[in-house]
């Protein structure tokens, strides 16, 4: 830490300890002179998130979007996911399933969802449930930040049941010193009903217009006030139910091979780039020692196809042929299995204990369980580029009877099918109640959440190798077609397990009337919080390095697994201890100004100590308009997977800039003698020497009122965090080999280049290229050596827009609302090695098509959209009620798509509609509510993507239109 550093926060602390002694201490004074008043003041919970302090008029200056149950009951969703892609606040969701296909057993699957507010990125959102901290979700998965990815993690939006939900709020700033100093982009705070008397049972059912899916939902609450009013149980119980979607049952998703719904008049028409189908099929490329004329190239390989191609030049099985390489590969549809969504079960059930002892103090107690089980298939497996298998010559079914290498081979005989069970529990007992004039609340939590994700039909390198070598009918048969292969001996199921565990104490004091001045009465809370969070994710055998496998070039772990398309990934855990001392203030300045000031301490266990701080005011110059406006900082520590992670490598397609400037200026544009983009591996680990992600936000904007029932909110706030956790990236790390080896020339080769690129010697041909190109020769990458680091600034800037309008008329109360979120800047500033890179590019030292990945403006890049919007006008009439909602999705681009002269591939905005029709009557003593709705009333359908379903799912969905039939019933 530095000094500077260290000095500003001794000097926060004073000031804290100054505003956590003195309500203290008035406390004690206060408290002999008020115990008459005890039995007579009520216990209230807060439920205004941004202020901790009960009754605090402060809270109408923050900025707070709040949307109701019923909102969320009018919107026809079932799950987390599906509500904060609703919100025009939030980013993208980087954790579904449509989306998270290519990180494999390394993704997290299954029934789950992220907060990404702004779209500051995933684990900037602090999530509450009734104003405490939720446990992250057991799993976690990467997510690009910089040039690569980085491990990330999230609470599970998909735990939190939307039906059982009172409301929801959204504290848009920085609220880092009220709650936790992680809040970088605001806090999301679930409010669920905890006093319920009655009992009521909803059912819903929804059908798909054109797929098979059906959802079906089951919401039952019960709860009873008894003990003469001092004691009330409530309970919430949700089922969830929905069947899969394939990608068969659409058209539109069934082939990868998306070029078919590419415009004639596009750039990119006859662009291979839509071609999201596999060079690699059941019908692979085979090399060989030697040559076989007729039979095999000059280099000794051969491709397969099925028989009846008009490619076929001999006959090898009867239901494969051969031809010699150069007819180009059978390509392999990977959405023949594919599920854009799994097949789901879901149980949410929370029950509320409230007991007033009567001596003004109230226990609440609350116990909640989820649980989830999924199933979904995926494409089968193809070994990767860097790991090949060999036919032995003596294999029962060879037909040369040499040694052949396996190259462009898929295991496609079977998909791969995916279970995933998630749990989570919640428990939490707490106590508030009155002291003389002050409010106390204080609790204890643990949860813990779990994941087991199992992935059948894999296959083992190793047993894959024995099966090859087999002389007997047993073994494996590569030119089968995929008929009567012998798959099965080399299957086998991978496993991941995952936890995480949150325990925490915490107690507030607050007095809303703590004394008087003369523009009103000044309000405090003071508070001490610890918390302890931990995470242990527990890798397959055949992934941590318990079964190994050595390939034919001698690599084992931890650069190869023994799973096929697996990359070794070691187990790891993690935990760490937070200890808190945190105190707001409110202070009325003047009759018609308030103002907040709030400061936290908090001291990390493993990456040291801070201390925050927010002023915020609203200021009302006249009745009709408030001024509202906040700053506050925050201090986000390193997440515990990317401090305690062992070296993990992990295998991606990326473009190797020295071999394409070496083929470009050496002769070889078409890149026939080297091969300049393929399967590069990444070095990555924990580290211990990560600091934490600093950050300000600030906010200003009114509230204007002109007339009864019409408000118009406008505020404009802005992010901006340094020391940014992320990667340097594989592909920069070649621009800047590239930048050395140009600085060098050809003089001196002996350690030139970059030191954290490890590469085979370059052959004569490769090194060739490279002298003509006037750069030192090099050979294919071995790996890339990326470690986590503190980055530079990523800074976001917005504006945030609502209309909210409510009449009553003989026809009816109408109601209008309309929220848009705007962001005009968003960019990840370069700095270090990267800011060189840019520098050399600006220079001409380096092409100007050469990107610089992750270090530039990022507004419309990839799904950051630079607009959402959504808007709803309801009507309620005596029984009856209707709706009409939309939402929009502003336009994008995406970033791989962009062409060498700078054209970017626009994917336009969306816009969905939703209407429904109400109706509520009595019978008997029950009262009762019908309601049917349409989704996506004017079918709108996802704009094409260069992706695995050719639209992009982090932003978009779509299954097309939708109806559902919502009924409810209230005893």
């Amino acid at each position: 830490m530095s000094i500077r550093r260290a000095v500003r926060n001794q000097q926060k602390l004073l000031l804290l300890s100054g505003m956590l002694l003195s309500p203290l201490a008035l406390a004690v004074q206060d408290e002999v002179d008020s115990k008459s008043k005890v039995e007579e003041q009520a216990v209230e919970e807060v439920t205004v998130v941004g202020t901790q302090i009960k009754g605090a008029d402060i809270s109408d200056a923050l900025a707070v979007s709040v949307i109701s149950s019923d909102d969320i009951a009018g919107m026809g969703i079932d799950s987390g996911d599906e509500l904060m892609a609703m919100i025009p606040e939030s980013g993208q969701n980087f954790f579904n399933e449509a989306e998270n296909i290519s990180g494999g057993v390394n993704a997290a699957r299954g029934d789950v969802g992220a907060f990404n507010l702004r779209n500051l990125g995933t684990g900037n959102t602090l999530v509450l449930l009734n104003g405490r901290r939720l446990v992250n979700m057991a799993s976690y998965q990467t997510e690009e930040v910089g040039g690569s990815f980085v491990p990330v993690n999230s609470v599970n939006s998909n735990a939190i049941p939307t039906s059982g939900l009172e409301r929801v709020e959204i504290l848009r700033d920085g609220a880092s010193a009220i709650y936790g100093a992680d809040a970088v982009a605001g806090v999301v705070n679930n409010v669920l009903r905890t006093d319920f008397d009655g009992f009521s049972i909803r059912g819903k059912y929804t059908s798909f217009e054109d797929l098979s899916r059906d959802d079906k939902t089951l919401t039952m609450e019960w709860g009873e006030t008894f003990n003469e009013g001092q004691t009330n149980i409530s309970s919430y119980f949700n089922y969830y139910s929905r069947g899969r979607i394939s990608a068969s049952e659409d058209e539109r998703w069934a082939d990868a091979d998306f070029r078919d719904r590419v415009p004639e008049d596009s750039p990119w028409y006859e662009s291979t780039a839509f071609r999201n189908n596999s060079a690699n099929s059941l019908y692979g490329q085979f090399d060989m020692s030697g040559r076989i004329d007729g039979i095999t190239d000059s280099r000794g390989e051969f491709e397969t196809y099925p028989v009846g191609d008009e490619r076929c030049q001999y006959e090898l099985t009867e239901n494969v042929c051969g031809a010699v390489d150069g007819q180009g590969t059978y390509r392999y549809n990977l959405n023949e299995f594919r599920d854009l969504s799994s097949e789901l079960e879901r149980t949410n059930l929370f029950v509320f204990v409230n007991h007033d002892f009567g001596n003004g103090i109230e226990s609440f107690s609350e116990i909640g369980y989820y649980a989830s089980e999924t199933n979904m298939f995926r494409h089968p497996s193809a070994s990767f580029s860097t790991s090949k298998l060999t036919v032995a010559a003596d294999n029962f079914y060879n037909p040369l009877g040499v040694d052949l290498l396996i190259d462009n081979y898929r295991f496609a005989e079977l998909p791969r099918i995916v279970d995933n069970d998630g749990k989570t529990y919640r428990l939490l007992q707490g106590f508030r109640g009155t002291w003389g004039e002050w409010d106390w609340d204080t609790a204890l939590l643990w949860s813990k959440a779990t994941k087991k994700d199992v992935t059948r039909n894999r296959v083992s390198n190793t047993l894959m190798q024995e099966a090859l070598n087999d002389t007997t009918e047993a073994a494996y048969n590569p030119f089968s077609g995929g008929v009567n292969s012998n798959i099965e001996r080399a299957l086998i199921d991978v496993t991941r397990k995952n936890e995480t565990e949150l325990k925490s104490f915490d107690i507030k004091l607050s007095n809303a009337d703590l004394f008087e001045l003369p523009a009103g009465t000044v309000a405090a809370l003071a508070g001490f919080e610890y918390r302890e969070e931990s995470f242990i994710d527990d890798r397959d055998p055949r992934l941590d390095g318990t079964i190994t496998f050595t390939d034919g070039d001698g690599d084992t772990y931890p650069y190869v697994s023994d799973v096929v398309n697996s990359s070794p990934t070691p187990d790891s855990s993690g935990d760490r201890s937070v200890t808190s001392l945190f105190g707001e203030v409110q202070i009325p300045v003047f009759e018609n100004f308030d103002l907040q000031l709030a400061l936290r301490y908090e001291d990390l266990s493993d990456v040291g100590d801070t201390t925050v701080g927010k002023v915020a005011f609203g200021w009302r110059p006249v009745e009709q308009l408030l001024l509202r406006g906040s700053w506050s900082e925050a201090f986000r520590a390193p997440n515990l997977v990317t401090i305690n992670e062992e070296i993990v490598a992990r295998n991606n397609t990326r473009t190797d800039w020295a071999c394409v400037y070496a083929a470009e200026n050496g002769g070889d544009p078409g890149q026939d003698v080297i091969d300049c983009r393929n399967s590069i591996q990444r070095i990555a680990q924990g580290s211990q020497d990560l600091e934490p992600e600093t950050s300000e936000n600030t906010s200003i904007g009114f509230a204007f009122t002109p007339v009864d029932g019409l408000t118009v909110t406008l505020d404009y706030w802005s992010i901006e965090k340094e020391d940014t956790i992320g990667l340097f990236g594989e592909e920069n790390h070649t621009l800047l080999d590239l930048y050395y080896r140009l600085q060098a020339g050809t003089a001196n080769c002996a350690g030139i280049g970059n030191s954290a690129i490890n590469r085979d010697p370059a052959s004569a041909d490769a090194a060739a290229i490279y002298e003509a190109a006037g750069i030192c020769p090099a050979g294919d990458i071995a790996f890339v050596d990326d470690r986590y680091a503190n980055l530079d600034t990523r800074t976001v800037k917005g504006h945030d827009l609502a209309i909210y309008y409510d009449v009553d008329t003989d026809f009816g109360s109408f109601g209008f609302k309309y929220n848009a979120s705007y962001i005009d800047t968003f960019e990840q500033e370069a700095g270090g090695d990267a800011a060189l890179l840019v520098d050399a590019q600006k220079s001409g030292q380096i092409p100007a098509n050469f990107p610089v990945t992750g270090f530039a403006d990022l507004v419309g890049m990839d799904g950051n959209q630079s607009e959402r919007h959504s808007a709803s006008v309801r009507w309620n009439y005596d029984n009856w009620g209707a709706s009409l909602s939309g939402f929009q999705i502003g336009e994008f681009y995406q970033s791989s798509l962009t062409l060498d002269d700078g054209t970017r591939y626009i994917i336009p905005s969306m816009t969905t509609y939703d209407a429904t029709v109400d109706y509520r009557f009595s019978y008997g003593e029950t009262e009762n509510r019908v309601r049917l709705g349409v989704k996506n009333l004017t079918d709108e359908r996802a704009p094409l993507a260069d992706r695995y379903f050719g639209f992009f799912a982090d932003a978009h969905r779509d299954y097309g239109r939708y109806f559902y039939v919502d009924m409810k019933t209230t005893f």
